[in-house]
């Protein structure tokens, strides 16, 4: 079977359209409120791999040979998302190469993440994707939960204005109160991701797991890590979407740069899967023959399972955890107000900073767009006794500064809120105990790859909190 008959099968379009909220034949019942189309033909032909439709355009999607992807932005839901994947900094193409070995590395953590979420009688859907699975629920919009999750989220101002308009893929308003569930999911989500990394930890797990991108040092196979990554609810609702299973992977089709053509040439195009009672090595197959994913999808429904009244007993759990706790405290201090930031965040003296963060504040472009650089800021500026909303403030201020020519398109995505999102993630860590700093130090920086000038005369170990 060929990707053409693969995507025109009834039962694979239905499955697709299932996980998008509605029927194949009738795209605008879909619930997700727009659709991506993602793969090497938009790359060649629009310059861009990816692309928004509008619901009406599935067909096309799919007719064009392009992996296919749901919003996150739902009519009726809110949906929660969990995406865990392999990274590795020296061999990034590894999981293509070596998928038998990388997926049975993260089988663990799979299992660990279905307890968890399976303690608080979630059992959520589980996608395999090319680098790892996304774990999938949804609330109903109005519930009681959803309520406890706009008390428990923020939204700022900045993002209050964007959430307004009507612009692009964005048709409609959205609320506050939407907007402010979706950071709500986000924090306990962020909770469940610190008991998943304690426990693999505890378990002696055998790789870094790591809540985003944050580099590692060397290990059996390179700079081997797995991300629990969060990324998501650091942007705003509509700017977020989810491959839908029984879509087809081809990242490394488009990624050339990344992976090297070897990999790129010899992989072929795989099939994102709905994880079941199967044998990783069986999925692993029937992922790269059309044929048999589309038999697959026979026996395999996608809808995104509901556990609004379920859910209300994880929320009530963080909102009692000390990461619930640091969550209010963050948001209790207002960052300087913008007309001040001459004489407060753009006055700080870099000479007592280490090398390697006075390099990244210098030339924040693209060294602050990095989690890594992001969370050595955080670590350093707290051992100042900075709070961690200036802290935020301060990044906040660098992206604001057009000066520097970002590489992120800051017309799409909200400065001030990707700042609060990732400096509460990792301060977070440090307030909980689950960051105790034994990799700030020196040695370990050096080998992230992240040492801009051995001997510098700073020794990092100095600014543990600990």
């Amino acid at each position: 079977m060929e990707l053409g008959e693969y995507y025109r099968n009834r039962i694979v379009r239905n499955r697709i359209a299932e996980f998008c909220g509605g029927d194949e034949e009738n795209p605008a019942s879909f619930s997700s409120y727009y659709l991506v189309g993602y793969g090497k033909n938009l790359a060649e032909t629009s310059g861009l791999p990816f692309l928004s439709f509008e619901k009406k355009d599935f067909s096309s999607i799919l007719d064009r040979g392009l992996d296919i992807y749901r919003a996150v932005w739902d009519e009726k839901y809110l949906l929660a998302v969990l995406d865990v994947e392999y990274f590795n900094q020296d061999f990034p193409g590894e999981v293509y190469l070596n998928p038998g070995r990388v997926f049975s590395l993260m089988e663990p953590v799979c299992s660990r993440i279905l307890e968890i979420f399976r303690s608080f009688n979630i059992n959520p859907g589980v996608t395999m994707t090319g680098q790892g699975y996304h774990f999938v629920f949804k609330i109903r919009k109005g519930s009681p939960v959803h309520e406890s999750l706009e008390k428990a989220g923020h939204v700022e101002d900045s993002l209050r204005e964007r959430y307004q308009r009507i612009r692009g893929k964005k048709k409609s308003a959205l609320s506050v109160s939407e907007g402010k569930a979706f950071d709500g999911m986000g924090r306990v989500l962020e909770f469940a991701g610190h008991r998943i990394k304690r426990e693999l930890g505890e378990a002696g797990y055998p790789l870094p797991v790591q809540l985003t991108d944050v580099a590692v040092g060397k290990g059996e196979r390179g700079r081997e890590a797995v991300s629990i990554d969060l990324s998501m609810y650091g942007d705003p609702l509509y700017m977020r979407d989810i491959r839908c299973p029984f879509s087809t992977h081809q990242k490394h089709k488009v990624d050339v740069w990344k992976v090297g053509k070897k990999i790129s040439r010899e992989i072929p195009v795989q099939v994102a899967l709905p994880r079941r009672n199967y044998a990783v090595a069986k999925l692993l197959e029937i992922r790269r023959d059309y044929a048999k994913a589309a038999l697959y999808a026979r026996f395999h429904r996608t809808e995104i399972p509901d556990f609004t009244v379920e859910f209300e007993n994880l929320v009530s759990e963080y909102m009692k955890s000390p990461l619930g706790e640091f969550h209010r405290f963050f948001d209790g201090v207002r960052p300087d107000a913008e007309e001040n930031w001459s004489g407060t965040y753009w006055a700080v003296d870099y000479g007592d900073l280490p090398e390697c963060l006075k390099y990244s504040l210098t030339f924040p472009n693209p060294n602050l767009l990095k989690p890594t650089n992001v969370q050595h800021l955080v670590r350093i500026f707290m051992k100042k006794g900075w709070h961690p909303r200036h802290i935020a403030g301060f990044l906040a201020s660098r992206y604001l500064n057009p000066s520097f020519n970002w590489n992120e398109d800051w017309s799409r995505y909200d400065q001030r809120t990707r700042a609060d999102f990732y400096v509460r993630l990792f301060a977070g860590m440090i307030r909980t105990g689950l960051d105790r700093e034994a990799d700030l130090n020196c040695i370990s920086h050096g080998e992230k790859g992240y040492c801009i000038r051995p001997n510098c005369g700073f020794n990092l170990a100095d600014f543990r909190l600990a």
